[in-house]
């Protein structure tokens, strides 16, 4: 038997098994997903509301990451919706294809992801000059699943038969197949197309969306770009589905010169050697495993291709020609993946499609453990600086409250010279109304020299109690001695005395003695013993009453957007919990 025909016949032997065996497959699709959109709903609820009142019109640090997380947060979620409507489309598309194995081929443009898609739906086959299965069997129809363009989708030969369009410009526009037996064969757009005027959808996004709704995939890479790698991207998302892509790497061909018959110099197109080629995809599957280090590379294996040689050989049944394109082994590696247990293929896209659903959700709430950081990390920043004019701010309040006391201690002591009294509660009440103003000044001051677009806060009311001595006048006992005489009777001395005595007579002597008399003297106040007692225990209470300010501003600045941190963390961790939990 012909070659061609040979392997063209094993591919269909594969094709009508796995028809057969899908025909019976019934798809099963779990409803989980239906409860993502309320848990995300939920999410937004808990974290946009309380935000509202969330600081971020200020110059400061952590006003402007707040801002950017919530405008990160509002993007990200805006997307969201995108992805619940790419669920509810993907679920449909699975629906839809469940009595196919769905193969879908993507490549950056001019890939040659048409001109593949042709030959396999037997453009070439259906009029080869030797007889083959595509002789027998309907024409396969083409349809479009999704269009985003109006140009360059299915087109008509001049027989009337319709095919994939292919062009020498970025031509395909839409998701559109052809079913071959039990196979669905999906072409898509070129990754990286540049948008048209017209484009009604973004077509490296179309292809991302419907990538996940298939049960494997073909990436197309040119030979003359392969070092073009990044639409090699996609590659890591499948892998991270639990998806396999074989790597084609296309127009593995060149144009060698031979005489003809009739001595003329002509063109031949020959397939690159298969030291080249080899070459070419080792290079490819390094590169990439080198990109993507946790790639499985038993899912990922590469082989160098050219339809164009392969639709030479059909014209010219040369079956030399047909093994140097290699679409031999395409055929023959597809079909054994194709029909190897098919229905688990089928079974598995439900579970890959929520998985990546779910993947893609917690990949996004990760993006926000950076702002939040960055949040926090500008809310600490700031509470060092805080803390660092801690000593400078208690110095300042000292000294005013130092210096105003003085000026006030010195009235005092007027007062109570005229005869005034100064009483505790009256110095406590001085002390606290200083000391009130003092760090309403002073820790405003110096927390402008912190915070950008400081915002002043009123200090908390301060109560003072402290134990000071009176301030009283202050006497002096002055202390004077003086001698003074006075008369005193005594008895007769001598013998005269005695005898006159008997006749009345009365004698006398003089005595003398000492008297002290004290006198108190004003000599002023107790100013210096008043003002020794109070200064200390003033400025002890300034420095503990400064530290407490200090510390509660530093408790209290930053609460709200501290609580938002705290809140979003919880949220986020609770958002993801759940969404694990629905995983298959």
């Amino acid at each position: 038997m012909n070659y061609i025909v040979n392997t063209v016949e094993e591919f269909f032997v594969k094709l009508d098994k796995m028809q057969h065996d899908l025909d019976a497959f019934s798809q099963t699709l779990d409803n989980r997903s239906d409860r993502i959109p309320i848990l995300l709903k939920k999410f937004e609820d808990n974290v946009f509301k309380p935000a509202q009142s969330l600081k971020t019109d200020g110059r400061d640090a952590v006003a402007q990451a707040a801002k950017k997380s919530l405008e990160n947060l509002r993007a990200v979620v805006s997307t969201w919706q995108d992805k619940v409507e790419a669920d509810r489309k993907g679920k449909e598309f699975i629906r839809k294809n469940e009595k196919f194995l769905v193969v879908m081929v993507f490549g950056a443009v001019k890939a040659g992801k048409s001109s593949l898609g042709n030959f396999f739906a037997g453009k070439k086959l259906v009029n080869a000059p030797f007889d083959n299965r595509y002789k027998h069997i309907p024409k396969p129809i083409f349809e479009t699943e999704e269009k985003g363009r109006d140009t360059g989708d299915i087109s008509k030969d001049q027989r009337g038969d319709t095919w994939f369009t292919e062009g020498v410009t970025d031509t395909t526009g839409a998701i559109q197949y052809f079913t071959l037996s039990g196979l669905r064969w999906v072409d898509s757009p070129g990754t990286g197309a540049v948008g048209k005027v017209g484009d009604t959808l973004d077509m490296t996004k179309l292809v991302e969306e419907y990538l996940s709704y298939t049960d494997m995939c073909i990436f197309l890479m040119n030979s003359a770009a392969v070092a073009l790698q990044d639409d090699m991207k996609y590659i890591e998302k499948l892998n991270k589905e639990g998806q396999e892509a074989l790597i084609v790497i296309t127009k593995s061909d060149f144009a060698d010169e031979d005489v003809d018959d009739d001595g003329e110099i002509i063109s031949v197109l020959m397939p690159k050697t298969p030291e080249n080629r080899k070459l070419q995809e080792d290079d490819s599957c390094a590169r990439v495993k080198k990109k993507y280090p946790n790639i499985d590379e038993k899912k990922f294996r590469a082989l160098s291709v050219s339809t164009a040689l392969a639709n030479e050989a059909v014209e010219q049944n040369d079956e030399e020609k047909f093994r140097g394109s290699n679409l031999d082994k395409l055929m023959k590696i597809l079909g054994d993946k194709v029909s190897d247990n098919a229905i688990a293929r089928k079974q598995a896209n439900p579970r890959r499609q929520l998985n990546g659903f779910i993947a893609g959700i917690i990949d996004d709430l990760a993006k926000f453990d950076g702002d939040l950081d960055g949040m926090s990390a500008a809310i600490e920043n700031y509470k060092q600086g805080m803390s660092r004019i801690s000593e400078a701010t208690v110095r300042s309040v000292c000294y005013e409250l130092q210096n105003e006391l003085h000026q006030r201690a010195a009235e005092w002591n007027r007062q109570v010279k005229r005869g005034s009294n100064v009483s505790t509660s009256t110095i406590n009440s001085t002390v606290e109304q200083i000391l009130q103003s003092t760090l309403n000044a002073q820790l405003n001051t110096q927390m402008r020299k912190v915070i950008d677009d400081y915002q002043s806060r009123e200090m908390p009311t301060v109560k003072a109690n402290l134990s000071t001595a009176a301030l009283t006048k202050k006497t002096a006992q002055i202390e004077h001695s003086y001698s003074e005489s006075y008369t005193v009777s005594r008895p007769p001395r001598g013998f005269w005395e005695r005898v006159k005595g008997w006749f009345g007579a009365e004698y006398y002597e003089t005595k003398y003695r000492t008297r002290t008399e004290s006198q108190t003297v004003d000599v002023g106040t107790n100013f210096d013993e008043f003002v020794q007692s109070l200064m200390p225990q003033a400025e002890n209470y300034a420095r503990t009453q400064t530290n407490a300010c200090l510390e509660k501003l530093r408790d209290t600045y930053f609460a709200d957007r501290e609580q938002f941190v705290r809140s979003m963390r919880r949220e986020i961790e609770a958002l993801r919990a759940e969404l694990n939990g629905l995983k298959l």
